[in-house]
């Protein structure tokens, strides 16, 4: 059973560095397998090169300002998905940090039309290979969350979305 969330509209994030910024939690009855997480349409008021991680928590956020996603089944026979996705737009605690599982790096680009380029976007893909099955979350505490690894000059409006199983 494969499933999809997507912020609807770009991401306004007034967080600080290292804090979670959207996340997707495990499930108390199912084995999420995180597949894809894509970012797209970054920007900030000004033009600037800035950096997003993908991480693993052991311990979930808490806390913060955070809207729960709408989570979609990519085959509507399937049964409502178990995980749950959230965006943040003011700062939670972040839970425990296992490690960086992926960066990216980019120009983001200026929010106004004069100085507005080219935005471009970013797919985090695991599992992709033979050897590997995805990113395993087991139980509600496990997450994998989005975060900027050092403070935004401005706030930052991207749009994430992220693809998962369920076993």
């Amino acid at each position: 059973r494969t499933y999809r969330a997507s912020t609807i509209i770009p991401l306004v994030c007034a967080v600080t560095a290292d804090r979670a910024i959207f996340v997707i939690s495990g499930s108390a009855s199912q084995t999420i397998i995180v597949k894809r997480i894509r970012v797209s349409g970054a920007t900030l008021t000004a033009v600037a090169y800035l950096t997003v991680n993908a991480v693993k928590y052991s311990s979930a956020t808490s806390g913060g300002t955070s809207t729960t996603l709408v989570n979609v089944p990519l085959d509507s026979n399937n049964a409502a998905a178990t995980a749950v996705v959230k965006a943040y737009t003011a700062v939670p605690t972040d839970g425990t940090l296992v490690g960086v599982l992926a960066s990216w790096r980019s120009l983001w680009q200026a929010t106004t039309a004069a100085a507005a380029g080219q935005t471009w976007d970013h797919v985090f893909t695991f599992g992709d290979t033979p050897e590997t099955k995805g990113l395993v979350l087991r139980g509600t505490a496990q997450e994998i969350a989005m975060l900027y690894p050092v403070a935004l000059a401005t706030a930052g409006t991207l749009a994430v979305n992220v693809e998962w199983t369920e076993e």
